[in-house]
């Protein structure tokens, strides 16, 4: 019987020198790679929502990052009750 092996995606990132140090940097003090850490980092980030992501790209106007924070606080203070249809958010099995 062939097994198929589900081969990664290669994906690559242009960095400065001082951004790859810096990354370097990092992952030696966390104790990972550099594949693990931008692997975590990005199923991160596709999981939140459309306007936590705009924050996180800093595509959010400076004036409007205050009002933001409030109504990303309040709703992580309400629980859903619209069910599954009204999370924009993607969640992946592990």
């Amino acid at each position: 019987m062939k097994v198929n092996k589900e081969r990664p995606n290669i994906v690559s990132v242009q960095l400065s020198p001082e951004g790859k140090s810096a990354l370097d940097d990092v992952c030696a003090k966390r104790g990972m790679s550099i594949k693990t850490l931008l692997g975590r980092l990005i199923l991160w980030f596709v999981d939140l929502d459309k306007t936590e992501q705009s924050i996180v790209l800093g595509q959010v106007e400076d004036a409007d990052m205050f009002e933001l924070a409030e109504l990303l606080k309040s709703r992580a203070r309400k629980p859903s009750t619209a069910g599954p249809a009204k999370s924009t958010r993607r969640r992946k099995s592990k």
